[in-house]
């Protein structure tokens, strides 16, 4: 079943790639609504809910993503997972502000960032901030409500440091975007123009596709408007414009229009302004965005105005008054100041009963070790004071008994009259009891370092024990991830290679049958393509090391593939594969592979056509000591050969191949040179910095 899911998918994203972007969204959300009908863990359910929400929110259908989104909340909860409940807050919240619902949108949002803090997913906490900056931007705009547009600036700002901190260059071009916004409505436009352009230098950077520029030529044409820079402001509004036309954005249009009725009017011309007026009218009412209309209103209000038609002027205003009476009053001001307080309150208390639970915990702790350790003084001092006690008794009674014998002989030489003796014998017996005293006194101390000793070894043992298991059970835990780890690598990669063999035989299969020979060369172009990707993919799943390919064998097999492929036989062909590398890291090995078959494919294509014995030589050469270090491809076939002028004047035109092979050598850093040598010779030097990248 599953395998049969990521087949789905796979021809799924294939006709979404080829389709309009509007039906490419259409065909997604209908896609997403199929998965439904599966048995699907709850996790997956959630998500999928998610994804016809914002697929819906997209398409600017407000109350169709809400419909999607309750159902997501249910199974979220139900397995307790924050991240989930995060992305439903946040969506939310996006959703009510498009809709004017200022203060319930408020709410969603900081109930997102608690759920993203807990669940430590930084970059989504970022994008809460982004949308609170939008929300407060929003009810401070036209009404220029100060105290709300500085806390759109402080959210925004908050926003751009947790990206720099992670780098999201992405997210970080939007919020620089949105940040200029908010310094144009504090009428400080010169500071919104260097956010715009930070973002477009950001774009450029990233190399980012058409779609990520088209809000930022909207916002600096409407920036150069505002300082009467109105010629340059319909250069760039045109330039956003030809962008939402390609994709069908309707909010996006619906500025586009409304910013260029504005330019013209400063222009002095009426007729377009009229033009692109109605435009933004016929669109705005689609979106259902209520800030958004308000101010299309205003604008025409503004427009009919200037060339007057006072009714439809008039018009114009009373519903951009009724608009902005609903988005902002008194009690919504209060219920937001409320909401606010009531956040900051409930932080203080969280905080506050977290602090007071580890000072419990820690006080509770330290005095079980004071119990403990004077239970162990206790124990240890009354089995001293047995041990003395016991060697006093002892030394009493040898003492009694040496005063007796002292008192005996001392009776008998009285009787002896030897006085004499008896007092040497006396003496000499007192001195034993002194040196069997002290001998004693040092044998008790003896003993109580020796017991001392004895249980800080028996602490110690304990402790290395209890350590020992944990260190073994973490091993034995890090040896089952890794290997748990190299499986799903490796299974990851047959399902590639499963998914781009579907692709190949999709190819194949729309090729016979279609009628146009060009047609049915580049598919098959591209079927070799994706073959060759396949192969790296094979490799990677059939070895251990599942990020390093045997480049020798691939490049191999990827040539002989493509000689059979155009009807040579191996006995009537010189085929040389000199290849010194023999691994390669599959980032480097799978653009290399898809330039070797582009070469190969064009030797094969007009080389060979009138050559009675065929040549085609690939070498792959590596050099550590040298002056470049790197690697060396080579290709060369002994066919008429190609001029350079004609690769770099083909170059320009319309050759997908040619472009493939320039755009994956700047990939690689890479440097191309092609010469004529007894046939056409491509040298391809990668730097050996890139190898490791």
């Amino acid at each position: 079943m599953k395998r049969y899911l990521w087949a789905l998918y796979g021809l799924w994203a294939v006709v979404f790639a080829m389709g309009h972007p509007a039906q490419a969204q259409r065909r997604l959300i209908d896609s997403l609504k199929t998965t439904l009908t599966y048995k699907l863990p709850d996790t997956t359910r959630a998500r999928t809910y998610y994804d016809i929400a914002n697929s819906f929110y997209k398409e600017s259908k407000l109350d169709s993503a809400l419909y999607y989104l309750n159902p997501m909340l249910k199974h979220c909860q139900k397995t307790h997972d924050l991240a989930g409940l995060g992305d439903y807050n946040l969506l939310t919240s996006v959703v009510r502000l498009h809709q004017g619902l200022f203060d319930e949108s408020i709410l969603c949002a900081q109930a997102a960032i608690n759920y993203f803090t807990k669940s430590h997913k930084p970059g989504s906490v970022a994008k809460v901030y982004h949308n609170l900056g939008l929300l407060y931007k929003t009810m401070g705009g036209d009404l220029r409500v100060r105290v709300n547009l500085e806390k759109g600036l402080y959210y925004m700002q908050q926003a751009i440091r947790i990206n720099q901190e992670l780098k999201a260059n992405r997210a970080l071009s939007e919020n620089y975007i949105n940040l200029g916004i908010i310094y144009e409505d504090l009428r400080e436009y010169e500071r919104g123009k260097e956010c715009f352009l930070k973002a477009l230098a950001i774009n450029d950077a990233m190399h980012a596709k058409p779609e990520a520029y088209r809000v930022i030529y909207n916002n600096l044409g409407k920036n150069a408007t505002v300082q009467n820079q109105n010629e340059q402001a319909v250069v760039y509004l045109n330039k956003a414009l030809a962008i939402n036309l390609e994709l069908n954005r309707t909010t996006s249009l619906v500025h586009n229009y409304r910013n260029l009725s504005t330019a013209y009017q400063l222009l002095q011309k009426p007729e377009q302004a009229v033009l692109y007026g109605e435009k933004a009218i016929a669109l705005v009412e689609k979106s259902k965005d209520a800030p958004l209309t308000r101010s299309v209103y205003k604008m025409m209000s503004q427009m009919y105005a200037s060339v007057g038609q006072y009714e439809k002027a008039y018009h114009f205003a009373v519903q951009q008054k009724q608009i902005e009476d609903s988005l902002m009053n008194l009690d919504k001001t209060r219920t937001v100041a409320r909401l606010e307080e009531q956040y900051t309150l409930k932080k203080s208390n969280e905080l506050a009963t977290i602090q007071a639970g580890l000072a419990l915990a820690k006080t509770r702790e330290i005095a079980r070790i004071k119990s403990i350790k004077e239970q162990e003084i206790a124990a240890i001092q009354a089995e001293e004071n047995r041990r003395v006690a016991r060697i006093r008794a002892v030394v009493d009674i040898e003492k009694t008994r040496a005063i007796a014998d002292v008192q005996t002989k001392y009776e008998t030489q009285k009787r002896m009259n030897q006085i004499s003796a008896l007092d040497q014998q006396n003496h000499q017996q007192t001195r034993q009891v002194d040196y069997m005293a002290g001998g004693l006194g040092l044998l008790c101390l003896l003993l109580s370092l020796l017991v001392g000793q004895y249980w800080a070894l028996r602490r110690a043992n304990r402790r290395l024990s209890a350590q020992n298991e944990i260190i073994t059970s973490n091993s034995q835990q890090l040896v089952s991830q890794s290997d748990q780890l190299r499986t799903l690598m490796k299974e990851l990669h047959h399902r590639v290679k499963n998914n781009l063999a579907i692709v190949s035989s999709l190819l194949t299969l729309q090729a016979n049958g279609l009628t146009d020979e060009k047609a049915v060369q580049a598919l098959r172009k591209g079927q070799q393509r994706v073959q060759a990707m396949s192969l790296i993919h094979q490799r990677l799943y059939q070895t251990d090391r599942v990020t390093i390919v045997n480049i020798r064998e691939y490049l191999t097999d990827l040539s002989e593939s493509l000689m059979e492929a155009y009807g040579y036989e191996p006995a009537n062909f010189d085929l040389q594969v000199d290849v010194a590398l023999e691994e390669l890291d599959v980032d480097v090995a799978m653009p290399l592979g898809l330039i070797v078959n582009e070469l190969i494919t064009n030797s094969f294509k007009y080389a060979f056509t009138h050559q009675e014995h065929p040549l085609l030589r690939i070498k792959l050469d590596y050099a550590h000591g040298a002056s470049q270090p790197g690697i060396t491809l080579e290709v060369q076939d002994n066919g008429p050969g190609i001029k350079v002028t004609d690769w770099q004047k083909n170059n320009n035109k319309t050759s997908f191949g040619q472009r493939l092979v320039t755009s994956l050598t700047e990939q690689l850093e890479g440097k191309f040179e092609l010469t004529t040598q007894n046939g056409t010779l491509c040298r391809l030097h990668i730097p050996q910095n890139r190898l490791f990248a």
